[in-house]
């Protein structure tokens, strides 16, 4: 018995301690998650009613949040980071400093409604690294976060000093609005298929609804919009996509103002991956996200 208890204390000493130390060492001040502080800034400072725009990084890299708010003459704020942190964990981020009047423009990728709406490796930067959510709430309203050990990875290999390399992500690539704009004078990177989707998680669905109506109860109006998606990966998972919108389209509290088809774009348009957009791919789907906007504020 002294000889389990003793093996068990050293691999405690082995392996729990090391990744809790991990854990609380901080992150560098330009790393690519840090950049929530910034947006969470933003959202302090800009007078309501404005749209803010919520989603992974397919918002975060293919957006132009100024564009948006020229042409509607409304304040923009792209809370947009990643979609590892988890849908229900986006919103909970930013509902603290939302305000009645607002209007939450969400375009979702896809997965957070088929495997990812638990989040996985940005949860735990969210938790561990920028303090924005507390971890006992995770296994009581979405479960816990997959992929600690990528993040515990990804932490040790950002605390290593780097030469400066443009293909990183960092806090510092992202404009005053929220838009990660490092990337758009970039050449094209070698695009990876996104993964053939799942069926949809009932009860993912059932948990965004009950957000959406908290909101709504709020005065915050929601509106759904759709992700970038490239044209491959869109066809691969087209049933599954068709399926979600048909669902989203029946709750109320809740304005579907796009339709899955028209964002998904050839491959040519994306930067690196199948949500990642290039220059040209951003350009073309900030047009079509404003004609969906004007055309549900009647203008």
């Amino acid at each position: 018995m002294k000889k389990l208890i003793f093996k068990l204390l050293l691999l405690f000493l082995l392996i729990v301690i090391p990744l809790m130390a991990i854990v609380l060492i901080p992150a560098p001040k330009n790393n690519y998650m840090q950049a929530i502080l910034d947006k969470h800034q933003r959202l302090m400072s800009t007078e309501s009613p404005r749209i803010v725009l919520v989603g992974g990084s397919n918002f975060a890299f293919g957006i132009d949040s100024k564009a948006i708010q020229d042409a509607l003459h409304i304040p923009v704020v792209n809370t947009g980071i990643n979609a590892s942190i988890g849908l229900g964990r986006m919103l909970d981020d930013i509902t603290p400093l939302l305000r009645p009047g607002d209007i939450l423009v969400i375009a979702p990728e896809y997965s957070l409604f088929t495997s990812e709406w638990d989040g996985a490796e940005g949860a735990y930067g969210l938790i561990f690294d920028v303090h924005c959510y507390p971890l006992i709430v995770h296994p009581l309203l979405y479960g816990l976060p997959s992929g600690f050990f990528t993040y515990a990875r990804n932490k040790i290999i950002a605390l290593i000093p780097h030469p400066p390399n443009p293909l990183r992500s960092t806090r510092d690539g992202f404009n005053e609005y929220g838009d990660y704009i490092k990337h758009l004078e970039i050449e094209n990177r070698h695009i990876a298929l996104a993964q053939l989707l799942g069926k949809i998680n009932e009860k993912y669905l059932s948990a965004f609804f009950r957000i959406a109506d908290s909101l709504a109860e709020q005065g915050i109006k929601v509106l759904i919009s759709y992700p970038s998606y490239e044209e491959v990966s869109y066809k691969n998972s087209e049933d599954t996509i068709h399926e979600l919108d048909a669902a989203l389209r029946t709750k109320e509290n809740i304005t579907v103002i796009s339709s899955p088809e028209n964002y998904c774009f050839p491959t040519e348009y994306f930067y690196d991956s199948a949500y990642h957009l290039n220059a040209k791919g951003r350009e073309i789907r900030t047009a079509r996200l404003i004609e969906d906007l004007k055309r549900q504020f009647g203008q």
